[in-house]
């Protein structure tokens, strides 16, 4: 999918995503994602299925997304934060500094084997406890578009999932966002992600914002949310990690706080009408193939 310019002499309607990453990271987590999809804030989560709560996770979702639920319009897609860097406690699954990941993919010295091992358990975990495929696929640490990682990434979507393919997420910056960090992280492997799923028939969604250094700080936060808002097209997806309270040992649990009270603000709100954007999931957006909504009020839309 392409995302479509608002144009410079206003705004106009536009579809956007919001996703909350790091679901069963930890019970702050939990908590403050279950709660911002109850609210409508946001619309899709990617989960850590190697945490030790994630089957515990998974139950406490809203009773239109947990396990066994058949809406029609579910309130929110529920992914795969595919993790590769991250160790939990009492799980024996590869990883590796993120440092050491990086320079394994670049020189084209990761094996294979451990990392279609690890793609597998991971799919295996989500369906175990979702009972279903997940909705989406992205990265922790966006590893997912990583060489070596999105090939086998891709097969493993293709072998299990053929007839019904789930969306992958695109780390693409818009046009005009000019961050240093956002268009560094698309820079690891967007580009070639993008190409394997367009040849693999895996729709990918169309831009990435949320994207910053993680300070902890309110104002400048709302500035970068404003500056998102302004400059993301139809189809963007809003990356957030939001968090009820501060875990220790977490470098960037303050963070995770100042994100979670944003996004439940009625100003987030409001901004988002305001510019006219209507939440969704990207199962909705990216199998519907239409043209932007002619008016958008800043609440979810459904699936």
């Amino acid at each position: 999918m392409t995302g479509t310019e608002p144009p410079s002499g206003g705004p106009t309607a536009r579809r956007w995503i919001a996703c909350a990453d790091d679901f069963a990271l930890d019970p702050g987590a939990v908590d403050g994602i279950v709660d911002l999809i109850e609210r409508g804030r946001i619309t899709a989560t990617s989960a850590l299925v190697d945490s030790p709560l994630w089957r515990s996770a998974a139950g406490a979702l809203p009773s239109d997304v947990r396990p066994g639920a058949r809406a029609a319009l579910p309130s929110a897609d529920v992914g795969l934060h595919l993790n590769l860097t991250q160790a939990f406690p009492a799980r024996s699954m590869s990883v590796w500094p993120l440092g050491e990941l990086l320079a394994r993919c670049a020189l084209g010295a990761l094996p294979r084997a451990p990392v279609r091992d690890s793609i597998e358990h991971q799919l295996d975990a989500f369906e175990d406890a979702m009972g279903r495929r997940p909705d989406y696929v992205d990265g922790h640490q966006h590893v997912h578009q990583f060489a070596v990682v999105r090939d086998e990434l891709v097969a493993a979507l293709l072998r299990r999932y053929r007839a019904d393919l789930p969306w992958l997420r695109s780390t693409r910056a818009p046009p005009t966002v000019r961050d240093f960090k956002a268009r560094s992280i698309a820079a690891l492997g967007d580009r070639r992600l993008r190409q394997l799923a367009a040849s693999s028939n895996l729709a990918t969604s169309a831009y990435l914002v949320g994207v910053y250094r993680f300070r902890a700080d309110e104002r400048a936060y709302w500035r970068r949310l404003r500056q998102w808002v302004r400059s993301g097209p139809d189809g963007t997806v809003l990356m957030s990690h939001p968090s009820t309270r501060a875990m220790p040992g977490d470098a960037i649990a303050v963070a995770r706080t100042m994100e979670f009270a944003t996004l439940a603000s009625a100003p987030y709100g409001a901004l988002l009408a305001e510019a006219m954007i209507t939440l969704t999931t990207g199962s909705r957006l990216l199998s519907a193939r239409t043209t932007p909504p002619t008016h958008a009020t800043g609440v979810t839309a459904g699936r």
